[in-house]
């Protein structure tokens, strides 16, 4: 299989090497990352500038390019550029640090997905807790499980899969439960720190529209959890609603 890895962490994240370093064993590996950390740019590229790319020798038996703009860049560069032919799944991640319910509006790792189905390709987010030591376990699960993962995605491609893993130990890991988006709600705290400027310091609130098949509540019980997400942001059953009013 032809696969394209992406992240938001950055070329040199130990979760994107790793997650290189297992897969390369049975396919052809492709590493297409920015070159430094660009967490939180959701599905932002680069319009009125300049985007470029080099090839760095980091992994053997894997090509690794490093693109000076966002995740969705590294997608779109990599497609048009880089790839001979547009990749059987593109991955995203491993992340560090999770992105749950609607986190997925601010992640550049989700979105880097949501980029491929742009473009017709199936696509995986992965991300895990931030207080997991290394990316040796997450690796291990998509590389035993990114086969049925791929085979379970709809042929059209629009629907990619958020993939969340909690901390712990194999052992540890409650489950792997499908899920839907949960809603979690952040209680931010502005402050002001001397010759910097305001840096915020959040807190995550789950909602209390969450229900116990949300991944927020899931994954807080232990679960890796795997969520469908589509680029469709039509709200269908509201337009049925007011598709006949008529605005002068």
């Amino acid at each position: 299989m032809n696969i394209l890895l992406v992240n938001d962490d950055g070329i040199y994240s130990q979760g994107i090497l790793k997650l290189a370093e297992k897969l390369c064993v049975d396919n052809d590996v492709t590493v297409v990352a920015p070159q430094c950390q660009m967490s939180g740019t959701g599905h932002s590229f680069t319009l009125y500038e300049y985007v470029n790319y080099i090839e760095l020798n980091i992994l053997p038996n894997v090509k690794c390019y490093a693109v000076n703009g966002t995740p969705a860049d590294c997608v779109k560069v990599a497609l048009n550029l880089i790839v001979d032919k547009s990749p059987d799944l593109i991955i995203s991640g491993i992340n560090k640090g999770f992105n749950l319910g609607t986190d997925i509006f601010y992640s550049g790792t989700v979105n880097a997905a949501l980029e491929g189905a742009v473009h017709n390709v199936k696509a995986i987010a992965v991300s895990q807790d931030y207080h997991l030591a290394n990316y040796d376990f997450s690796s291990d699960f998509i590389a035993q499980n990114y086969k049925k993962l791929y085979n379970l995605l709809p042929d059209d491609a629009q629907t990619i899969f958020n993939i969340n893993i909690p901390k712990g130990t194999a052992e540890e890991i409650t489950g792997v439960k499908f899920a839907k988006l949960g809603v979690k709600f952040y209680q931010e705290n502005y402050r002001y720190e001397e010759n910097l400027g305001y840096g915020v310091h959040c807190r995550t609130i789950i909602s209390e529209k969450s229900s116990s098949s949300d991944d927020v509540v899931l994954y807080e019980q232990g679960y890796i959890t795997v969520s469908a997400v589509k680029n469709d942001w039509n709200n269908y059953e509201f337009y049925e609603k007011i598709k006949d009013e008529i605005l002068i």
